[in-house]
């Protein structure tokens, strides 16, 4: 018995099983307890060290993020590796199996923006906006291009790697950005889903674009903001 099939079955002793002969209360059975999506959420990114899921879900306590990592490991949608030295640190990504989760992000992220509203007291971290930058990234309009994009917020910066119609996120500052984007956490989420909402901010200076003409040329055109 694979270790997926240990996993389903080993929700079902415990009661937590929908026991549905059905393919959404299966899926449901493996990805639906609370916090398993988000930390798919944070894999989509790349491989992440245990602290780095701790620190990019406000929220989740350290033994529900064990727990969790756990039984994603047992469905084989998550695994564990040991990166080669100098790091030598123990990250957790996704399998192929769990990459095939990204389609059901997109239509949950799509979804779910014509609810979110910026809330006092609601967390947020600048890495969340790598999804819906990757969802409006063009890699067509990419091709043979490199450019190095930043964004800051609060105090929060990450930046975006494109490099001949392929896309790279990381948490941090670059060395040397094309274009920087600043501007409020509520200003940049919404900007970075809608193509419109970046164009109006950036007219009314909410969205602060710092780069050559050129630059924020190619950047506007490759993320379908012209």
């Amino acid at each position: 018995m694979s270790s997926s099939n240990l996993g389903y079955y080993d929700n079902r002793m415990t009661g937590r099983s929908y026991e549905h002969y059905c393919a959404i209360a299966k899926a449901l059975d493996l990805i639906g307890e609370r916090w398993t999506l988000l930390i798919v959420r944070e894999l989509l990114d790349g491989p992440k060290r245990y602290t780095d899921l701790l620190s990019g879900i406000p929220g989740i306590a350290t033994d529900m993020l064990a727990a969790r990592l756990k039984s994603l490991e047992e469905s084989e949608l998550v695994e564990r590796r040991t990166l080669p030295p100098p790091a030598a640190s123990t990250v957790y990504e996704l399998t192929p199996h769990g990459r095939k989760l990204e389609s059901t992000m997109r239509e949950l992220a799509i979804f779910g923006a014509s609810f979110l509203e910026r809330r006092k007291g609601e967390a947020f971290r600048i890495q969340w906006l790598s999804f819906p930058l990757r969802m409006m990234f063009r890699p067509e309009r990419a091709a043979g291009t490199t450019l190095t994009i930043q964004f800051e917020s609060g105090g929060e910066v990450m930046h975006v790697r494109v490099a001949d119609g392929a896309i790279e996120t990381n948490l941090g500052a670059a060395e040397s950005p094309d274009v920087v984007v600043a501007g409020d956490i509520a200003t940049l989420a919404l900007a970075a889903r809608d193509r419109a909402a970046a164009k109006d901010a950036a007219a009314r200076g909410k969205l602060r674009l710092t780069g050559t003409k050129e630059a924020i040329g190619r950047y506007a055109d490759i993320f379908g903001l012209r």
